[in-house]
């Protein structure tokens, strides 16, 4: 069986399978599907400890989502994008 067949079997069977059986299935591979770990070399770390410091004592002026999504429609609309 080819593994295309497979994923089409499996897809199939969790459309249609119980609640219980779809969490089971998911448990089983909720490891490989969580990426908790990534891991960071020490220059990384530094970095992104000196950003969130900055950030927080406000030496790094930070927007909201909201204001990020209204900054790029003021530039689309401006540069009729």
């Amino acid at each position: 069986m080819t593994i295309e067949a497979v994923r089409a079997q499996l897809h199939e069977y969790i459309e249609h399978a119980e609640k219980s059986k779809v969490m089971a299935i998911y448990t089983l591979v909720q490891q490989e599907v969580v990426t908790d770990d990534v891991v960071y070399d020490e220059e990384t770390l530094n970095m992104l400890e000196t950003r969130f410091d900055d950030m927080v004592s406000g030496k790094d002026k930070t927007v909201t989502l909201e204001q990020t999504i209204d900054n790029l429609r003021q530039y689309r609309k401006q540069y009729g994008l």
